[in-house]
């Protein structure tokens, strides 16, 4: 993997519900196209980037008010649109052996993966086809974007100084708390499974609005490039360890680039400017 360490700047680049554990307070979600649910995320200033060092958050305005997904893309919701599921860990994919044990309703809740940078535009384009005159338009976030929600909307320097976010941020992570691999937890977090697979979006604890998966299971695509060649994903997988789950962690492919552990997550902006 061409691994982009840390946003050294973002402007040089940077209760149970459903069988789903939520926290208690967490903002109630819209209705969005083939199932999904999405969040508001207000524009206004942000502090993003934080690794751990000091001076690594830097002060970060979001200009515009969009929605993300509480999850990324399933399997379900992108044959449901695109027909043919490309994903490693599916009924026909080279992981097939690790989830021949899960029933089909289930695999279709597992993210979609193994999808490139441009994979996710046609998907894109196709629900915007879908969804036109309805009232949004669906895009990719933003890696500023991104960070923002995965750290729960926090807008103070103390609320960002944190590399987790779950209902209340840590430093430290175990792979009960997001899916890596639980041999090498990270900070205080103790060692746990190791799934060797994705698994079940929204198996693991949310962040304060409601957003899963925001750490681990799969790298997220965003919207940023870095030069002519790069597009950025957030988020880590499955496959790496705890330390690369980190909120501010960076890894960038080609747009044509298709891995195992490769997925998305939607944002939507209002298609008529708000006041117009």
């Amino acid at each position: 993997m061409n691994v982009l360490r840390g946003v050294a700047s973002v402007a040089c680049l940077v209760v149970v519900l459903g069988g789903e554990v939520r926290a208690a307070d967490t903002p109630k979600p819209k209705d969005g196209p083939l199932g999904m649910k999405f969040v508001a995320m207000p524009k206004g200033t942000t502090y993003l980037g934080w690794n751990g060092t000091k001076g690594s958050a830097k002060k970060t305005e979001i200009t515009e008010d969009f929605e993300t997904a509480i999850t990324t893309v399933t399997q379900g919701q992108w044959t449901e649109l695109m027909v043919r599921n490309p994903s490693w860990f599916s009924r026909d994919g080279g992981g097939k052996d690790k989830v021949k044990g899960i029933k089909d309703e289930e695999l279709k809740q597992f993210p979609v993966e193994n999808v490139s940078w441009d994979d996710c535009q046609e998907f894109i384009k196709k629900l915007n086809e879908l969804e036109k005159g309805k009232g949004y338009v669906y895009r990719l976030p933003t890696e500023q974007e991104w960070e923002y929600a995965c750290r729960g909307g926090a807008t103070t320097e103390e609320e960002c100084s944190y590399l987790f976010y779950f209902e209340k941020p840590t430093n430290d992570l175990s792979s009960t708390q997001a899916n890596f691999n639980g041999n090498y937890p990270f900070g205080k977090g103790e060692k746990g499974p190791y799934l060797e697979r994705i698994t079940k979006v929204g198996s693991y604890p949310p962040n304060k609005l409601g957003l899963y998966d925001m750490h681990g299971n799969v790298w997220q695509w965003t919207s940023t490039a870095e030069g002519v060649s790069v597009r950025v994903l957030r988020g880590s997988c499955w496959s790496l360890s705890g330390g690369y789950c980190q909120a501010a962690n960076r890894h960038g492919f080609t747009p044509s680039y298709r891995d195992g552990p490769l997925g998305f997550r939607l944002a939507r902006v209002p298609s008529v400017p708000v006041g117009k």
